[in-house]
């Protein structure tokens, strides 16, 4: 072929790979489609240049890439092994269809402020859980950032810079030494760009604030004819304000761009979720809680017992009037699959939705039965951390309702979607079961407080929604026998991995005694 490299590379990977065709080309790497010969998947196969592996070493790229490779979301795209043939560095991904963002944005220029706000939080879900793994990205740009069925998946961890757990070490001099300077100069954070070894998280953040200002604006924060030239204003410029731009874009989206792309580290948003949170947050103009909050949550403390509940009781400093609730996050708009991904999946447009973080405690739930005088659904005060369990179905949607008049419990195409993402994956971390991620299949024989299991939280950061307790869902059907019964999610602490995936759902009746170990959380729509 006219391709030198592409003939290299199926020689050298003959009997493992078909490489048939160039994807991309970047001055990174080479992108070719191949498949799998023994799997019979397709795979986009990311060639280094042939004089990369003589200042990168064989061994130094497969224990970056070996990093990359551990972590599993929705929002990232897999990487399957690295290695050396033939003197080339490569390493092999998922093949994802659609196309980048960054043609994307070639062929359509700017894009609503609604679809730039979900695609920034899709991939600021990505990096906030490869930050809490120690792996920080280095290089989001629009080319790394793919779209697939209305959904964002980040590639090209290949290359991440590893954090060390300790998080005070300078940058893992073992692996960067060379001083290689990763990135494109547009998307660069002004300390990366200035050679800096202590890049930490808040220089992803700094790129992804430069990405959501090219989809707004058309263009990135800065231009210029050369590397040089950009870097030159990255370091010393300020970006063009983008409401000069898009002059009807709402305030707090503008404030959260100028703070992310703030020049010192310390002067943006610390985390790729507290970058997303100012970006969204400000849309949930109405708290979820009811009443007089501090009355009721004193009454709840009374009614527990004088249990600590993790409720701030201060008449004096209420929330804020526009604050979001703490606790609940946004599931963006988009095409998911429900259902798993067999021959009963399918794919459903969902508008965007608020869910709660966690299932519903018994501190949060004790409130409502002061209020509304309802029987207690225990014999003995659970500790009010745990989740709120035998509540009937018909108390769980009142429940939400009294919350916010808004609220209710979720569909179940809801549930699925804050739970697997995109992808439908069986379990929120992806598609094998791993039990560390979740209190279920006997691993604790007993409910826990809520969150006790972070490893196993979705892509949009909630946790539990695969064990500690079933799930209550709106679904309703009849029974053989003629009685209404409800749909459950989840799994509770004691159910099987294969009963513990996304896609299943129980049916259980309005029946106290059957239902000890469901509990619920609730949903609403941002306010139009």
């Amino acid at each position: 072929s006219a391709d030198p490299l592409l003939d290299r590379l199926a020689r050298a990977l003959a009997g493992r790979y078909t490489v048939a065709r160039e994807l991309g080309r970047g001055g990174m790497a080479t992108v070719y489609l191949a498949t799998d010969v023994k799997l019979g998947r397709r795979v986009a196969i990311k060639v280094l240049p042939p004089t990369t592996r003589a200042y990168l070493g064989s061994g130094r790229f497969q224990r970056e890439v070996l990093f990359a490779a551990q972590l599993s979301h929705p929002h990232i795209v897999p990487l399957f092994e690295a290695d050396e043939a033939d003197g080339l560095l490569f390493y092999v991904m998922e093949y994802v269809e659609g196309e980048s963002l960054h043609d994307r944005l070639e062929r359509d220029g700017p894009l609503a402020v609604e679809e730039a706000i979900r695609i920034t939080a899709e991939v600021g879900d990505a990096l906030e859980y490869a930050h809490e793994s120690g792996v920080i990205h280095r290089d989001i740009k629009p080319g790394n950032i793919l779209l697939s069925r209305g959904h964002a998946m980040v590639s090209d961890f290949g290359i991440a810079k590893v954090l060390f757990e300790s998080g005070t070490a300078t940058g893992g001099s073992a692996i960067t030494g060379t001083g290689i300077t990763v990135g494109t100069a547009e998307y660069m954070s002004p300390e990366q760009a200035s050679g800096e070894k202590r890049i930490d998280a808040r220089s992803d953040v700094y790129a992804l604030a430069a990405v959501l200002y090219e989809m707004l604006a058309g263009e990135p924060p800065f231009t210029g004819p050369s590397a040089q030239a950009i870097v030159a204003r990255v370091l010393a410029d300020s970006p063009r304000p983008i409401h000069t731009i898009r002059p009807n874009l709402p305030a707090h989206i503008d404030r959260a761009l100028t703070a992310g792309l703030a020049k010192l580290p310390a002067d943006r948003p610390p985390t790729a979720r507290t970058f997303v949170d100012m970006l969204t947050r400000p849309t949930a103009e109405r708290r979820w809680e009811a009443g007089p909050w501090w009355q009721i949550a004193a009454l709840a403390a009374l009614l527990l017992g004088g249990a600590a509940i993790a409720l701030s009781v201060d008449r004096h400093h209420p929330p804020p009037a526009d604050a979001a609730p703490a606790g609940i996050l946004l599931v963006p708009g988009g095409a998911y699959r429900v259902g798993g991904t067999g021959p009963g999946g399918t794919v459903v447009q969902l508008d965007s939705f608020y869910i709660d973080s966690t299932e519903v405690t018994v501190g949060a739930y004790a409130p409502f039965l002061v209020v509304t005088h309802s029987p207690a659904p225990w014999a003995q005060t659970p500790p009010a951390t745990w989740p709120v369990t035998g509540v009937l179905w018909a108390e769980a949607q009142a429940f939400c309702r009294w919350r916010d008049p808004a609220a209710r419990l979720p569909t179940e195409a809801e549930w699925e979607a804050a739970a697997g993402g995109l992808s439908g994956t069986a379990y929120p971390w992806g598609n094998s079961w791993e039990p560390r991620r979740a209190n279920a299949a006997g691993a604790t024989d007993t409910l826990k407080p809520v969150g006790s299991f972070p490893l196993g939280r979705s892509g949009n950061g909630a946790v539990d929604l695969i064990g500690n307790a079933w799930e209550w869902v709106a679904a309703e059907t009849v029974s053989s026998s003629g009685q209404l019964v409800h749909a459950i999610k989840g799994g509770a602490f004691d159910t099987p991995p294969r009963n513990a995936v996304i896609s299943y759902r129980g049916w259980f009746p309005e029946d106290r005694r059957a239902v000890w170990k469901t509990g619920f959380r609730c949903v609403r729509h941002p306010p139009r």
